[in-house]
């Protein structure tokens, strides 16, 4: 592949992908700035790595994988760093509940929902994330390297935990 096909190629990939590539940061982080940082580097790893391409799946499943793997290998150093950050902190609810929606009641389940799915541990979070892209079953396995009949189970299971969760009554409220 020569360097004008690759950055073509880098091109159409990154203008074809950006948005949903950025919510399964967003989805993954919770924080609009670390998920854009994360956006950031999970597109020099797909520069890095489009020549090793093999066609052997679909290109966003091969996108989505290294979309994946770099969010995980972005949260354990961040861990490493002791840096603290807490997907349910105030500052952090309010950009995630800045969604455009025709009601003050809407925004509050759709909070809620996020500091539900925030809670979730990664590969939870990661499979309700990739569900919400729209992503068969097949392709959630492919990308997480997991059975489709584990997908299935992951979200049934999945479900009834974020129902539990929403409603429960917060600690604090009477």
């Amino acid at each position: 592949m020569t360097r004008a096909e690759k950055e073509h190629a880098f091109t159409t990939l990154f203008q074809e992908n950006k948005a949903r590539l950025l919510r399964l940061c967003y989805g993954f982080l919770g924080a609009q700035d670390e998920s854009e940082d994360l956006f950031q580097e999970i597109m020099v790893n797909v520069w890095n790595s489009l020549e090793t391409f093999r066609q052997e799946s679909k290109i966003t499943t091969w996108l989505y994988r290294i979309a994946v793997n770099t969010a995980l290998m972005y949260r354990r150093k961040r861990k490493r760093r002791a840096e603290v950050f807490s997907p349910m902190d105030e500052g952090h609810l309010h950009v995630a509940a800045a969604s455009a929606q025709d009601s003050h009641d809407d925004e509050q389940r759709i909070a809620e929902l996020r500091r539900a799915i925030a809670t979730l541990a990664d590969q939870d979070r990661l499979i309700v994330t990739l569900l919400l892209e729209g992503l068969a079953y097949k392709e959630i396995a492919d990308v997480l390297g997991i059975s489709v009949n584990y997908v299935g189970v992951k979200i049934s299971r999945i479900k009834q935990s974020l129902e539990r969760r929403m409603t429960e009554v917060p600690h604090g409220a009477a």
